[in-house]
């Protein structure tokens, strides 16, 4: 597969998109979004301009047609059937031949790295850490799978029904495998990238450790990293300084309790750390504008679960 260096524009004038020119809710507990690739970019000409997805993991799946992938500062030619795999922060854009078939998953990575995905985490932590193209023109059985994956997904995400939110995450889960199996089959030409590596350990770190509240200075610690040097790290990948992704993952922790359990307020404080439960609602209402119960009435007056 042939590659070659293309002009990108100046890192001001790359978007930050949650997804392809929407500014969607990219910290929302539960973030799954998914999509034909013809809805999106026949309205854009065939052609999807640089941009990047923060705290976000996408996968295109490229069933048939003809498509051009940019990733970071390179351009390559995609052969069909495959996937990309594109982490949150990596500069990538595309350029699909007219009636082009395929799917585009997005699924904010505060979903991947959490503990129902901690047994699975170290296969898929490959995928996580870079981009990457695959293709599975000699695994049409595994490109079947994949279609067909997405295609259920696609249809619980229109349809809502009992057990949408366990039913995303194993059909999410089945869609990783599959794409992580046949990156085990393919010889990547992709660098290894450091930052994204110090990024996702980071960000296992943080998923082991939040409810212990880790300062900072812990997390740089056992990153062999300076605090400044750990903040430019987050900063440029997460879009935030460390002490902010820090609190976010606490908070995306409450409210998945305010949303599936009936927990109390004061229970969920204790279960995340807090020795007053005072402290932590004002905590989550700096972070959401909204105090804790006032957070869960709001989401379970809304039609269907995320």
């Amino acid at each position: 597969m042939s590659e070659t260096a293309t002009p990108m524009a100046p890192a001001a004038a790359i978007s930050h998109y949650a997804l392809y020119g929407e500014h969607a809710q990219d910290d929302d507990p539960e973030f799954v979004h998914i999509e034909d690739i013809r809805t999106r970019s026949r309205l854009y000409d065939w052609r999807i301009t640089p941009h990047t997805h923060r705290r976000m993991f996408q996968i295109v799946h490229v069933i048939a047609g003809a498509a051009t992938v940019w990733l970071d500062k390179r351009s390559r030619p995609l052969d069909t059937p495959c996937a990309v795999c594109i982490p949150g922060g990596v500069v990538h854009g595309f350029t699909f031949a007219p009636d082009t078939v395929g799917w585009v998953l997005t699924v904010s990575d505060l979903m991947l790295i959490d503990a129902r995905y901690r047994k699975s985490r170290k296969l898929f932590e490959p995928l996580f850490a870079e981009a990457h193209t695959l293709s599975f023109a000699d695994n049409p059985a595994g490109a079947a799978l994949l279609a067909a994956t997405l295609e259920q997904l696609h249809e619980e995400f229109h349809w809502p029904r009992l057990g949408r939110t366990a039913m995303f995450e194993w059909l999410i889960r089945v869609v990783l495998m599959t794409v992580r199996r046949q990156l085990d089959q393919t010889v990547q030409p992709d660098r290894f990238d450091r930052r994204r590596d110090l990024f996702q350990r980071f960000r296992q770190l943080l998923e082991d450790h939040f409810r212990e509240h880790w300062p900072v200075a812990a997390y740089a610690e056992a990153l062999a990293l300076s605090q400044p040097r750990l903040n430019r790290l987050c900063q440029a990948l997460g879009g935030k300084r460390a002490s902010d992704l820090i609190q976010d993952r606490v908070v995306l922790e409450a409210q998945r309790h305010l949303i599936y359990t009936s927990a109390t307020v004061a229970q969920i404080a204790y279960e995340l750390g807090y020795q007053d439960p005072a402290y932590f609602s004002r905590a989550f209402k700096r972070r959401t504008g909204l105090a804790p119960g006032q957070f869960r009435e709001a989401r379970l007056a809304e039609p269907f679960p995320h």
